[in-house]
């Protein structure tokens, strides 16, 4: 198992550390402009690796947020369901011998970006290769929190606003590239854009919550791309 190593899964997931580390910046600076203290953002990025469920927090003052703290914990819920797809699609690339506790280890790099990056490799998986980009990732993360969160104020709101669609446009490179090689993933990359479309033009009264539509998007997506591609045994 050569080409999985940890030295290649650090470098292959270089891109997704620097992503991290802009997006991280920003959601740092938001808590922070928004009365978290500084530590906030720092600990809740050393304990777990989910920008959309810290992003969502930064937006909300702790503990004065409206609902209370059982709001906020079923929206991190809401948020992190597509985990369980996350999980479920990377699970199938694992080989058995990546036993129970190696799989909790893993589990703590599962994100959009770093399962996409994995399930696309053309080589077996292994432990090291798995590692190698949770522990480049969860550094850049990290890294960003930090840095935004003690620098909040020497930046200006204008220049943090861009960093907003830096999670879009880093996942949106690392999906585009394979979808042009791979006709089942640009079906359901297609698939997922358009019920998330045709969401957005529901009325208010009947559109789903982002969260829940883009995870009805995506088993949607899925389910359309393996039925008109079906994977035969004994297929090359």
């Amino acid at each position: 198992m050569q080409d999985a190593t940890f030295r290649r899964g650090c470098a292959d997931a270089l891109p997704i550390g620097a992503g991290y580390f802009g997006v991280g910046f920003a959601v740092a600076a938001a808590a922070v402009a928004n009365g978290h203290p500084v530590w906030s953002p720092v600990l809740q990025s050393l304990t777990h690796l989910s920008g959309t469920d810290q992003g969502a927090l930064a937006q909300r003052a702790i503990p004065g947020a409206p609902g209370g703290m059982w709001q906020l914990v079923l929206l991190c819920l809401a948020l992190n369901l597509r985990y369980l797809l996350l999980s479920l699609a990377l699970a199938q690339k694992l080989p058995p011998q990546i036993g129970i506790v190696r799989r909790l280890a893993v589990a703590m790099g599962v994100t959009d970006e770093n399962v996409a990056l994995a399930v696309s490799r053309p080589f077996p998986l292994s432990f090291p290769y798995l590692v190698g980009i949770l522990a480049t990732s969860y550094f850049g993360w990290n890294a960003g929190n930090a840095i935004g969160a003690v620098g909040t104020s020497l930046l200006p709101p204008s220049a943090l606003a861009p960093l907003g669609i830096a999670l879009y446009a880093m996942f949106v490179a690392i999906v585009v590239p394979e979808a042009k090689k791979s006709r089942p993933m640009l079906l359901a990359v297609l698939v997922a854009a358009c019920l998330n479309a045709a969401a957005r033009l529901l009325p208010s009264a009947m559109r789903p919550a982002s969260a829940l539509s883009m995870l009805l998007a995506g088993v949607a997506a899925a389910g359309v791309s393996a039925w008109c591609f079906p994977e035969r045994k004994g297929a090359p």
